[in-house]
């Protein structure tokens, strides 16, 4: 299904640290747009959004952020 624009309302904003996805953004790869939306599926288009960085140096950092906040969770 193609991109119907209503993706174009839940559009988020770049942040200054450039990290995306461990604020919570997410991409959908039809609409081709970071996204603030608690769901898995993309609103617009139905397909699955990512949560999750492509390249190996941005999962590392991801990576190690998730395991820095699980451990400060537990605590």
């Amino acid at each position: 299904m193609p991109c119907k624009g209503i993706c174009a309302r839940h559009k988020a904003l770049k942040p200054k640290s450039g990290q995306r996805y461990i604020i919570g953004q997410k991409r959908c790869q039809v609409c081709q747009i970071f996204i603030k939306w608690e769901g898995l599926w993309c609103p617009c288009c139905g397909y699955r959004l990512r949560t999750r960085p492509r390249s190996r140096k941005y999962k590392i950092q991801f990576n190690e952020k998730v395991i820095k906040n699980l451990l400060t969770n537990v605590r």
